[in-house]
């Protein structure tokens, strides 16, 4: 998992980093309407979605097993969580259509805070739970998630 500035995203050596920084200058983001757009096929693509979070408890977990999420909000601000996926259990069976496999958990969980401007980044098999409430922020959030094909 990774966090920061989207104008940090090069020094991490995230996959297709090139690609996802190109796409953001190429486009207005808060503009781009919700949907799904092929940028390298399906070696890289991007889930555009503009939502209310919602409180921690009312998220699941989830991990995936072919893609990584680079999650970049454009607007608004979010909590994402993260645990242990040996403290994890499943809720459903992994499903290989949509590479998602969903959780619950009662361990301890860590808290990322990502607000406009910002990424976080997670690989396959590393749970987390986004689009959670921060500090009570109930306005929009705009976001992009950029799926890297890593296996």
């Amino acid at each position: 998992m990774i966090t920061d500035s989207i104008n940090h995203l090069k020094r991490y050596a995230v996959p297709k980093s090139d690609a996802i920084l190109k796409f953001i200058a190429e486009h207005d983001c808060a503009a781009l309407p919700d949907g799904e757009m092929e940028i390298q096929g399906r070696e890289l693509f991007v889930r555009i979605m503009s939502y209310t979070a919602k409180l921690a408890a009312e998220n699941r977990f989830e991990t995936h097993r072919i893609y990584a999420d680079v999650q970049y909000v454009v607007s608004g601000s979010e909590l994402m969580q993260t645990a242990r996926l040996a403290d994890m259990t499943p809720t459903t069976e992994y499903d290989d259509k949509g590479d998602y496999h969903f959780f619950k958990t009662s361990a301890v969980t860590n808290d990322l805070i990502v607000k406009a401007g910002e990424f976080a980044v997670f690989y396959p098999n590393q749970p987390h739970r986004p689009s959670c409430v921060y500090e009570g922020y109930k306005g929009l959030v705009k976001k992009l998630v950029f799926k890297v094909k890593i296996n």
